[in-house]
C-alpha cells in the first residue's frame, strides 16, 4: 500500500486562482479505440510441384557416406563447377533466400524436409538456402551433408556464416533451372 505523501496548505489566494482556471472546464471523453492485437505471421505451407511430397527423396540414401574431413568446417563443390564457390559461401557471398531449420526432428522427418526444401527451392528459383541442423548430438550434422552430396542440384555448401549459425548450419548452392 502506498504512503499518501502530505499536501502542503496552499493560501487562499492561490486557491481561488485555480479554481478560476478550472471554472468551465469538461471532463474528456473516451474517443480513443483500443488497438486490436496483430495477427502473427501466418506460415504458408510451400506447394510442390508433384502429388506426393516422397517423390523427391530418391535422391537420398542413408547408406552413403560421403568423405568429410573431420574438423568443424564442412566444404563440398560439385566436380565440374567452379571450385572457388565454397570460399564464397564460407564469405558470406551469398545470401540465403530461405531457412529451413531442422532443430527436434527425426532423421525420417529432417530428410522429408531437406527434400521439400530442394525442391520449394527449385520451384522458386532460389539459389541459395541455409539448412540449421544444429549440434546436439551430431546426428543430423552428418546426415545433411550426406544427401546434400547425393542430390543432383546441389552446386555446393559450406559451413555457415556465424550470422546464419555457424557449426550448426550449412550454406547450400544449388542449380536454378533455365
Amino acid at each position: 500500500m502506498r504512503k499518501k505523501t502530505p499536501v502542503p496548505d496552499l493560501p487562499d489566494d492561490e486557491k481561488q486562482l485555480f479554481r478560476d482556471s478550472v471554472t468551465g472546464a469538461r471532463p474528456l471523453q473516451q474517443d480513443k479505440i483500443p488497438f486490436a492485437r496483430q495477427p502473427g505471421k501466418v506460415r504458408m505451407a510451400a506447394t510442390l510441384t508433384n502429388s506426393s511430397p516422397d517423390s523427391h527423396l530418391f535422391y537420398f540414401s542413408d547408406q552413403y557416406e560421403g568423405f568429410f574431413s573431420e574438423s568443424s568446417t564442412l566444404a563440398f563443390v560439385q566436380s565440374g563447377d567452379d571450385p572457388t564457390l565454397a570460399r564464397q559461401l564460407k564469405r558470406g557471398e551469398f545470401r540465403p533466400a530461405v531457412v529451413l531449420d531442422l532443430h527436434g526432428l527425426t532423421q525420417q522427418q529432417a530428410k522429408t524436409e531437406l527434400a521439400g526444401l530442394l525442391a520449394y527451392c527449385e520451384q522458386q528459383h532460389f539459389n541459395c538456402a541455409c539448412v540449421v541442423h544444429g549440434k546436439g548430438l551430431g546426428i543430423l550434422a552428418k546426415r545433411v551433408p550426406n544427401w546434400l552430396v547425393q542430390h543432383p542440384n546441389v552446386r555446393a555448401f559450406h559451413t555457415a556464416p556465424t550470422e546464419w549459425g555457424r557449426d550448426g548450419a550449412l550454406l547450400v548452392l544449388l542449380k536454378t533451372p533455365t
